[in-house]
């Protein structure tokens, strides 16, 4: 199944993304997991980030990511927000500042977060704001929520203009693909188009629930539904799909296999994982 989603292509569009936290936070694991197909056990492997490190990724065709993965250290952040700064923060789209559950400085944490929003507000006023609250699985699942939401009342008064959205994650579920669908979303260019051509193709295929996922990192983009559920809800379901068809698409990988669609059929549903576009699968 091949489709296309607009009558012509549009010229790439290149966003800056600037990924920021202490040492140990799991800035990079993060990143790694989601772009470059490692699984939560391969991050075991990877080391500290020396400076910033920058890798560009392609995401939906026309929308390149320039993505600034900052090391934590103090030597590192020192020079962030002092020499560096106007390099750091000039030009950006997204903050993503990554706060560890796991910390025993909470307080340094916020005030490190304060000077990073400093920052924005001198050489980037209009980014956008994420902070993600890592390692949630550290948590026990009744207090996962009371732990974010005490988070974001604490970065709610912080932050002033920016009005940061805030999410637990995690690299052991699917609450790090929630975060990051959220984030690709507000970049994606021509979203309303690309919602209304899902939204005709749904009335057209007689489909229930209709789910588009970049194609390389199985983000959700965007769905469209006719059963009832809405958006918010469908999309919430689907997060957990983008996370088991990563995991099978590196199994087969690794087992030098081609992955390509998934089929499920039973008595009370059908449901076709297939390519749908170039950057695309659909659902």
């Amino acid at each position: 199944m091949q489709a296309s989603l607009s009558s012509s292509a549009p010229a790439p569009v290149k966003k800056k993304l600037v990924i920021m936290g202490r040492s140990g936070a799991g800035k990079t694991s993060m990143r790694s997991l989601i772009f470059s197909n490692y699984t939560a056990n391969d991050t075991r492997r990877l080391g500290a980030t020396i400076d910033v490190e920058h890798s560009t990724v392609q995401f939906m065709g026309e929308l390149n990511l320039n993505i600034w993965d900052c090391g934590g250290q103090h030597k590192y952040l020192d020079n962030y927000l002092g020499e560096e700064k106007e390099n750091i923060f000039g030009n950006v789209e997204v903050l993503i500042y990554v706060f560890d559950l796991e910390t025993n400085n909470r307080e340094g944490e916020y005030t490190l977060y304060d000077e990073c929003l400093q920052g924005l507000e001198t050489f980037s006023p209009d980014a956008k704001v994420y902070c993600l609250i890592h390692k949630i699985d550290k948590v026990p699942d009744d207090q996962r929520e009371p732990t974010v939401e005490s988070y974001r009342r604490a970065l709610a008064k912080r932050s002033d203009r920016f009005q940061p959205g805030v999410y637990g994650t995690s690299i052991w579920d699917h609450t790090l693909y929630r975060a990051w669908s959220q984030i690709v979303y507000t970049l994606v260019p021509n979203m309303a188009i690309i919602k209304k051509h899902l939204y005709n193709f749904c009335r057209l295929t007689d489909a229930t629930e209709v789910v588009l996922f970049e194609r390389s990192t199985f983000l959700v983009v965007c769905c469209s539904s006719f059963g009832g559920d809405d958006e918010d809800a469908i999309n919430e379901k689907y997060m957990s799909v983008s996370q088991v068809i990563k995991m099978y698409r590196n199994m087969c990988r690794q087992n030098q296999s081609a992955f390509r669609s998934v089929q499920v059929r039973n008595k009370h549903y059908t449901m076709f994982i297939e390519p749908f576009t170039k950057s695309t699968y659909i659902l």
